[in-house]
């Protein structure tokens, strides 16, 4: 069976059926050609010049007298009782799924003057066209769409020729718009062109009416038609896949056949415009000629196993070949072949010349290989996404307990998931390390209006300490071999000296904070680093005195363990809690950099102990809760060691299963014995501390 045959029994074939026909993007490995005979009339049937006649994949043209023929590939045959409704079950159903699926689609109606283009196209008040059609079908399939998918549509039309470009949507729009290049996103854009956001088809129809009614008086204006567009820019966005969105295009390109003008008489501006299509038509067959050869050189060059390489580098390296005018600028993508194109050309039988010269140009764009991708770009919240996982990737291993202060990376990733939920949710936070940062590099050049305080900025050494109103200064360092070993302070100053908000970095040190008389003081956050190769790392945040860790405030240590709490001179004082790297914590009263006072230590495993500690050691009363084993051991502690005291079964242990319940004490009077040992430890931290006065042990011995 000829594929004419086929069409012929399955061109009243059901419309549901078609709809539901999966995708076969095999099939779009190469530009798709659609081929429509003009009807005639009954009067014109006699005047035919040329036949065509389906030989399976190809067709044959040949003089009605003749035997033989030329031959030429096809994808697609109309005869000329085929109706719009064949079209569009054929072609126009096609580009919709492939819309559906995510790829950019082209229609490009193709062939000489006075063959059927617009009638196909456009069609009439009885049978509507192809755009019409196509358009609908879309806007059904996206308005029937799962509740995950939401799309948005975006419409703009022009008419070009081979050096104008003007917008059909906007008539009092005179300016000849341009062609740029997307180099971000790919592909091209024309600046300046009218875009309409589109909900529905019926507000599609009447903007495209609209554009149609806008070019009929253009055209008249300059005795001309020029070439006609319709474009449709899709954006679809997944629910379930946030990070990313998917940007595609259906473009229905109305070429306007060459036309012979200067046999009809045409001159000044007419035959201007008419000259110009006629040169973007010719532009347009070299280039797509260009392409087919510059495939075959390729692929001719290509070792056997880079042929696949070739293939995908054949769209970028056909991109110069469209540059020589804006009509093939605009047809960059289905020309190259990133887009999936159908050239839907229209031949009258009345003109051998002209159809052939048609299918042989057609024949060249069957060749250009065809590689489709979606374009998908990456959502603001798959930015963030992104972040997130390479500073998840960074994230140390931590046994500390809950409740801990977060390390930078720590609060990075805190940041982002904060961030990434509230884009999912549609809620703007702000960016609080943007806002840092803008608040360094904005200060005021001084804290004061006073300008006694403000001595200008000298270009001296000696003088420099006392710049006044420049914000920046360069510290000579002793020793210092290169200028990337400066030491930089960025911030407020006072009479000379760094005093307000300001930045100082170092080799290996940065403070960023509030100074005073030329010292840290106030609020400020420290950071660290081996060597200049090294990131900075944060160790300290909280208050200074006099250049030293005073108030409150958190340090991370370099071996993992973070104390948050109170400094006194630089070292933990009064109430403070250490997170300890093995997990465990240590919460209550410090001095001297020490755990002193009272205290809870708090073990990974759930157990804990309360009681008194001295320098850094449990000393004194306790208690030791072993939650694991539901027991309880009250005594008193030396030198980190239990010296005296009872172990019992705690109220809540009701078997075995945690540990052996404890049997009864057989002592007398174990308070008496216990009273004893009591002393005993006493008089030992007396003739330690050399003194025969009570300690402070003694006097809450009794706790």
């Amino acid at each position: 069976y000829s594929f004419c045959t086929l069409l012929e029994v399955g061109r009243r074939g059901s419309h549901l059926n078609k709809m539901s026909q999966p995708l076969r993007l095999e099939e779009w490995d190469h530009m798709k050609i659609a081929i429509r005979e003009k009807p005639l009339s009954d009067s014109e049937k006699s005047k035919v010049q040329v036949m065509l006649k389906v030989d399976a994949d190809q067709i044959i043209a040949f003089y009605p007298e003749s035997k033989e023929g030329l031959l030429f590939n096809y994808d697609y045959f109309f005869p000329e009782d085929s109706t719009q409704m064949d079209l569009f079950q054929t072609v126009g159903m096609e580009v919709v799924e492939l819309i559906m699926n995510g790829y950019s689609a082209c229609i490009l109606a193709y062939g000489p003057a006075a063959t059927g283009k617009t009638h196909t196209f456009f069609g009439s008040d009885q049978e509507p066209g192809i755009i019409q059609m196509t358009t609908k079908e879309l806007l059904h399939r996206i308005e029937t769409s799962p509740p995950n998918l939401q799309f948005r549509v975006k419409l703009s039309y022009w008419e070009m020729s081979n050096t104008e470009i003007r917008d059909a949507l906007c008539i009092e729009n005179t300016a000849n718009l341009c062609v740029r290049k997307n180099k971000e996103a790919g592909g091209i854009y024309i600046p300046g062109l009218t875009e309409l956001d589109i909900t529905s088809w019926n507000e599609l129809d009447d903007y495209i009416m609209h554009g149609n009614i806008n070019r009929i008086k253009m055209a008249a204006q300059r005795g001309a038609r020029w070439h006609g567009f319709v474009l449709l820019k899709i954006t679809i966005e997944d629910s379930d896949r946030p990070n990313h969105v998917i940007y595609n295009t259906l473009t229905f390109g109305h070429l306007k056949g060459a036309d012979r003008i200067g046999q009809h008489g045409a001159n000044g501006e007419v035959l201007r415009h008419g000259s110009s299509i006629n040169q973007s038509m010719s532009i347009l067959g070299s280039a797509m000629l260009h392409a087919v050869e510059l495939r075959r050189r390729k692929l001719a060059e290509a070792n056997p196993e880079d042929v696949d390489k070739i293939q995908e580098k054949l769209p970028q390296l056909s991109e110069s070949l469209f540059t020589e005018s804006k009509l093939t600028q605009v047809l960059t993508g289905p020309l190259c072949g990133t887009v999936a194109t159908v050239m839907l050309s229209t031949v009258s039988t009345l003109n051998y010349h002209e159809t052939t010269d048609t299918l042989e140009n057609l024949q060249n764009a069957w060749q250009i290989a065809t590689t489709l991708k979606r374009n998908i770009r990456i959502t603001e919240a798959g930015r963030v996404w992104k972040d997130l996982q390479k500073a998840e990737a960074k994230l140390p291993q931590s046994n500390l307990a809950l409740g801990h202060p977060l390390t930078e990376i720590e609060e990075e990733v805190r940041r982002l998931q904060d961030k990434y939920a509230a884009l999912l949710s549609g809620e703007v936070i702000p960016d609080q390390a943007e806002e840092s940062r803008a608040n360094i590099d904005n200060l005021p050049s001084a804290v004061e209006t006073d300008k006694r305080h403000h001595q200008k900025w000298k270009q001296n050494v000696i003088a420099s300490k006392i710049h006044g109103t420049r914000n920046k200064i360069y510290v000579p360092t002793k020793g210092q071999s290169s200028a990337k070993e400066c030491n930089t302070y960025k911030g407020q100053w006072k009479a000379g000296l760094k005093d307000g908000w300001g930045e100082q970095i170092t080799k290996l040190t940065k403070f960023e904070g509030e100074w005073k008389e030329g010292m840290r003081d106030g609020k400020g956050v420290l950071w660290k680093r081996k060597d200049e190769k090294q990131e900075w790392v944060r160790i300290y945040k909280g208050e200074w005195r006099r250049d030293k860790r005073h108030g409150r405030g958190i340090f991370w240590y370099e071996n993992g363990d973070v104390y948050e709490g109170y400094f006194e001179d630089g070292m933990r004082a009064a109430v403070g809690k250490i997170f300890l790297a093995n997990g465990d914590k240590i919460e209550g009263q410090w001095k001297w950099d020490m755990v002193e006072g009272w205290a809870t230590h708090y073990l990974k495993n759930g157990d804990r102990f309360e009681g008194h500690w001295r320098q850094g050691m449990k000393e004194g009363p306790g208690a030791f809760f072993f939650h694991s084993k539901k027991q309880l051991y009250k005594g008193e502690w030396s030198k980190d060691v239990a010296r005296s005291g009872s172990l019992e079964d705690m109220p809540s242990k009701v078997s075995n299963e945690s540990s052996r319940f404890l049997p009864r004490v057989e002592v007398l009077n174990p308070k008496e014995i216990l009273a004893k040992e009591k002393e005993k430890l006493a008089a030992k931290r007396r003739l330690a501390e050399g003194s025969e006065e009570p300690t402070i042990l003694q006097e809450i011995a009794s706790y």
